[in-house]
């Protein structure tokens, strides 16, 4: 069987996944991902400490909004802001 991988970390998942749908739950992202609960709780968690999404309520549930100036943070990649990323990926999703 051939090995699975991905063109995106599990970071970039998370984050496609909530550009997507911004009031998932943490059980449907990790559904949709492929990923456990708990990997999405903490990479939620790192993404929020990143200064990448922010979290608010709405009603009983969370809501993530992206931080469209965050900068990548590599020197590799520039000047060029997470949501760059997230419009590309999900304007070539919603193309198909």
């Amino acid at each position: 069987m051939p090995k699975r991988w991905n063109f995106l970390s599990n970071h970039g998942l998370v984050i496609l996944h909530i550009v997507q749908n911004p009031q998932a739950t943490l059980r449907e992202i990790a559904l949709s991902t492929g990923l456990t609960e708990r990997a999405i709780y903490q990479i939620v968690r790192e993404l929020e400490e990143g200064l990448f999404i922010t979290k608010h309520k709405v009603g009983r549930r969370n809501a993530y909004t992206l931080n469209r100036e965050a900068l990548l943070g590599y020197t590799v990649y520039g000047q060029v802001m997470i949501m760059d990323v997230g419009r590309i990926i999900h304007d070539a999703t919603q193309a198909r």
